[in-house]
């Protein structure tokens, strides 16, 4: 049977659009964004504000996309002096939120969640409580309190980086712990934590049925004093692992051993343009589903530099974009289109650029979503 012509034009317009969920920082953000994205232009149209959280500014999904999970950037939960970590279920109609329930992220200020690919765990990474936390999911998709906290150990180091780019004054991380980031590798066999504050990548065995995080071969990974390692993201083969370190404005590139989680050192790239001198504090990596190209987000250079990923996973600079507005935090790739967004955290915006695919350079599409404080925002894959 042939389709209507109405159910043909209904099935172009949902082919055009997928789901964004945005996260921010409260007061001048209001909580949690539900945004329709328009793939042919890349407008976001709201339909759905969720106010019931202070400063989400990190989200993660579980595989299925049923729920959502929210760390909450604070350090006064329930008179505590830890965060939290906010569960939603997302109806899978019309993808809104319904909170499921809260737990004590077992530490200050989480900055990062994240969901192991079986969606039975959520990791949090506690920037100011300085450990990494483990949440069993109970089967309505709630958090039980934390399985495992490792905190983080480790001597103080430099305040600015060895290797600064030149005119770096911004201000560091390096007064104690500050764990930044932490998810699980591809295969969910181990997990991984950047420690900003103390110059280290952890790395752990991960056992999935008690929810603890043990010991890996190599357990620690260092990084230059003052690097400050914050964002990591892996190659979608699973056997490149690349580092973002803030304060010096790097990616480093490893080859990754999924049997044991070794890293072997491959390859160091500045993620700023050849002619920038001054602060520029990396924020956010990220690599396009193909994996032929990843993409470094800067806050005080206010851009996105883009690089052309070889055979063997090494990096070449290819282009920088201004993201027309101040601080991109946190940036994304719509994995069933070409569009990539900015989330502008002093810019009280998102702007979206148009990605092309022969060789990734960066579109603007003139689109701005005004939004205060946006500081995270992930994408659906309906």
């Amino acid at each position: 049977m042939v389709p209507s012509a109405k159910a043909q034009a209904e099935a172009r317009a949902a082919a055009a659009e997928s789901y964004a969920y945005v996260g921010t920082y409260t007061p001048n953000g209001g909580g949690i964004y539900l945004f329709r994205v328009d793939r042919t232009s890349g407008a976001l149209t709201q339909i759905q504000m969720v106010d019931d959280i202070r400063n989400p500014t990190s989200l993660a999904l579980n595989p299925e996309q049923t729920r959502l999970y929210a760390g909450s950037e604070i350090d006064n939960y329930e008179g505590t002096k830890n965060g939290a970590v906010v569960s939603y279920a997302v109806d899978a109609g019309n993808l809104r939120l319904s909170r499921l329930g809260a737990v004590s992220s077992a530490g200050a200020a989480p900055a990062f969640v994240s969901v192991h690919p079986s969606g039975k765990f959520v990791f949090a990474a506690n920037f100011g409580g300085g450990s990494v936390a483990v949440f069993p999911v109970a089967a309505n998709g709630a958090l039980s309190g934390a399985s495992d906290v490792r905190p983080s150990v480790g001597a103080r180091h430099r305040a600015r980086a060895v290797d600064d780019p030149p005119g770096q004054f911004a201000n560091s991380d390096h007064d104690g712990p500050h764990p930044h980031m932490v998810a699980p590798d591809p295969s969910g066999q181990f997990v991984i934590a950047n420690d900003a504050g103390l110059d280290l990548t952890l790395v752990w065995r991960f056992d999935g049925q008690a929810g603890r995080l043990l010991p890996a071969e190599v357990p620690v990974v260092a990084a230059p004093s003052g690097s400050a390692p914050r964002h990591f993201v892996f190659h979608p083969n699973g056997k490149v692992f690349y580092n973002l370190y803030e304060h010096d404005a790097k990616v480093v590139v490893y080859d990754y051993d999924g049997a044991t989680a070794r890293m072997r050192h491959k390859q160091t790239i500045a993620a700023s343009p050849q002619k920038f001198a001054g602060s520029i504090l990396s924020s956010a990596i990220r690599m396009t589903a193909d994996g032929r190209f990843l993409y470094v987000a800067n806050r005080l250079h206010s851009g996105l530099c883009a690089f052309a990923v070889a055979a063997d996973g090494q990096l070449r600079m290819i282009a920088d974009t201004w993201v027309h507005a101040d601080s991109p935090r946190s940036i994304a790739i719509d994995p069933a289109s070409d569009l990539l967004f900015s989330c502008n955290q002093k810019g009280d915006s998102i702007t979206s650029f148009r990605i092309n695919t022969s060789n990734g350079t960066l579109q603007f599409t003139g689109r701005y979503e005004p939004l205060g404080s946006p500081a995270f925002i992930t994408l659906l894959q309906r």
